[in-house]
């Protein structure tokens, strides 16, 4: 029995480590990756800040804010079990610890105890009464959503594809891809979908994740009044990241967009600029539009041939809609390929003639365009769709 002491001190270890490990744990808010920025521009160390753009700690809007209470009660509770557990399992490690040198042969074994209503009743009905604390902040969190659109709420549609995001504004007549524009402190129901598998759509500052199905029938809802701007004066908006959180094949972590947050003005501007048709102010953007005709099968900008195009297509039986992203404001977004490269000329170059080196397994077709050719197009895409709101 010399490994007794052995076996004592690995049980005091072990359980400092996991006490460690679960403070630590509480410790560590949600961490980032490169912050509000492209895969290729990110300072890619962890980073667990209130400022992280991946932070779910400093919510900033009331169901962000519903959910960190629910997380306050829960962590409150858990702390309490765990040192109710916790101080009597140490000192009974240290009280009836066998030293050494003890003989055990002759050592008799301990009284056996069976039976003990008061501690039967007590560990059945003390979990009950904290289970009771978490549940009913998370039912009115639950039920204090909408299951319809709130008046006055703008309404988003939401449709997930793999692997990028497509917005839809029905009562403004928008489609746009991959970013979000929201006005300040605006109520805002999203209509969640699928085109093809289950992903789930999440704005980790603005509140939980909601999954995205696929199926006519399977749409989720998603509720909340947006934040108001951190800085008023600054134009251009406030860009928040977003995330796919449900595994959907081999790009999945690629599956980015930003939800941009805008005075209301700026966004009424922004949404009365976004479908006008793109401004040609060059021989290289015209020569661009004419080569644009070979992507718009799928791929659609407002105000062009494109566009007619796709209501042909959503008005055949059973509709058939555009694979791509549309490209509409293309111009104006940060990043391509939903969030994995800036929107730069050689970015958009690579994206086109190898897209798989960027994104595995997306279904963008490789185009071998010559360099001529290649700086038409991203002049017409790059430059003519861009909007001065």
């Amino acid at each position: 029995m010399k490994n007794s002491g052995v076996f004592r001190s690995r049980g005091v270890s072990w359980l400092m480590h996991k006490l460690c490990f679960t403070l630590g744990s509480m410790l560590v808010t949600a961490s980032a990756f490169g912050g509000n920025k492209a895969f290729d521009d990110g300072d890619y160390t962890v980073k667990a800040t209130l400022s992280s753009p991946m932070n779910t700690i400093a919510g900033l809007t009331e169901w962000a804010q519903s959910i960190n209470h629910v997380y306050g009660i829960t962590s409150i509770v858990l702390v309490l079990v765990f040192f109710a557990v916790s101080i009597p399992l140490i000192y009974a490690i240290y009280k009836f610890r066998v030293s050494e040198d003890e003989d055990l042969i002759n050592k008799k074994p301990p009284k056996q105890v069976h039976g003990n209503v008061v501690l039967e009743f007590a560990w059945t009905i003390v979990p009950v009464i904290l289970l009771l604390f978490i549940a009913i902040p998370t039912w009115e969190g639950i039920f204090s959503r909408p299951v319809k659109p709130p008046e006055g709420a703008l309404k988003i549609k939401v449709i997930g594809h793999q692997w990028w995001w497509e917005f839809q504004y029905p009562e403004l007549g928008i489609t746009t891809a991959n970013e979000v524009h929201l006005p300040e402190n605006t109520p805002v129901f999203f209509e969640l979908s699928s085109a093809d598998v289950i992903h789930s759509f999440w704005i980790p500052q603005f509140g939980g994740k909601k999954d995205v199905l696929p199926g006519a029938d399977a749409v989720n809802q998603m509720f909340f009044t947006t934040p108001k701007l951190a800085n008023p004066e600054k134009a251009g908006g406030e860009y928040y990241q977003g995330q796919c959180v449900e595994l959907c094949g081999l790009s999945h972590a690629l599956m980015r967009f930003e939800a941009v947050l805008h005075s209301k003005q700026e966004f009424d501007s922004w949404a009365k600029v976004h479908n006008q048709p793109p401004v040609i102010a060059s021989e290289l953007e015209k020569k661009g539009e004419l080569l644009f005709a070979q992507c718009q099968v799928c791929h659609t900008i407002s105000g062009t041939p494109s566009e007619d195009l796709e209501k042909q297509m959503l008005a055949m039986d059973p509709p058939a809609p555009k694979q791509g992203p549309n490209l509409t404001s293309f111009g104006d977004r940060r990043t391509l390929g939903a969030g994995t490269r800036k929107n730069t000329y050689e970015n958009f170059a690579k994206w086109v003639r190898e897209p798989q080196s960027i994104k595995q397994g997306a279904t963008m077709t490789a185009f071998n365009l010559s360099d001529d050719d290649m700086q038409a197009i991203a002049a017409y895409l790059r430059f003519s769709t861009a909007k001065n709101y």
